[in-house]
């Protein structure tokens, strides 16, 4: 463990993919599976530290983050990182960085099986212990990364054509939308409807409305398409390619036909 909050925990996963891989671990399990205002706002400061400490020790100004909904990656895994943590809610940060050695989309395109350890357990440890004294530093506000602009002109949600034509529904702050090229029937994005540059500039009731959303896209998919759960992702900066923070959402299944970080990973190989 790097470091520990009320609800959340940094740590360094014991499959960790990148140098900049850590995971947001909530302390105990969530039976219930509501979030509550405290564990959002607690979530929120915890992420703004992993944020400060990676960028302080690995110079990262940007990140992607991997979730799952009721969701376990099997078989080859592919697009997803290994489940350490069985039902504690958890969230795979990756920092990105002009310097890094690895992409963290690219490893994960990989079957479990292919991939390798980022660095030695020499250097792993180092940057571990590094890492802890930054996190112990670390300030939760925003003012520690500078990610984007403050301009919100080519922010990708605020184009009026995009609630013409792709909204699917709002509700309590947050919208869902029909991507413009969706891999599978069961994608769709849900991003806020309050103009933000980074997840870690949203206010604790959005993320508890998030979570929400997501508890009825489930319900949805599982109706519409037979999925049993989400696999989610989102970027952080234009480092990771991104102006708002819209979480990418996927229906899952085990019986699924395709997986759809397969799709992805196909669609990147064509460009």
């Amino acid at each position: 463990m790097l470091r520990e909050s009320e609800h959340w925990q940094i740590v360094r996963p014991p499959h960790s993919l990148t140098e900049g891989h850590v995971a947001l671990v909530m302390r105990h399990p969530n039976h219930g599976g509501h979030l509550t205002v405290n564990m959002a706002a607690d979530l929120i400061a915890t992420y703004r530290i992993a944020r400060g400490g990676l960028h302080a020790v690995l110079g990262c100004d940007g990140f992607a983050l991997s979730f799952a909904h009721s969701w376990q990656p099997y078989g080859r895994g592919i697009g997803e990182p290994s489940a350490d943590w069985g039902h504690r809610p958890t969230i795979h940060v990756f920092g990105r960085s002009r310097t890094e050695r690895l992409k963290p989309i690219r490893v994960m395109a990989l079957p479990v099986h292919d991939r390798q350890a980022p660095i030695s357990p020499t250097e792993q440890a180092e940057l571990d212990r590094q890492l802890t004294i930054a996190f112990a530093n670390a300030d939760t506000t925003n003012s520690p990364v500078i990610l984007h602009t403050t301009d919100p002109s080519p922010c990708d949600g605020c184009a009026p054509e995009v609630e013409r034509d792709q909204e699917l529904w709002r509700s309590d702050g947050v919208r869902a939308i029909r991507p413009r090229q969706p891999l599978l029937d069961a994608n769709i994005l849900v991003m806020p409807l309050r103009h933000v540059e980074s997840p870690g500039s949203l206010h604790a009731h959005e993320i508890v409305s998030y979570a929400e959303r997501l508890r009825e896209v489930r319900a949805q998919f599982a109706r519409r398409y037979g999925a049993s759960g989400l696999s989610c992702f989102l970027n952080d900066g234009t480092r990771a390619g991104q102006e708002t923070p819209h979480v990418h959402v996927f229906g899952r299944a085990v019986d699924e036909p395709q997986n759809p970080f397969e799709l992805l990973a196909q669609r990147l190989r064509a460009r």
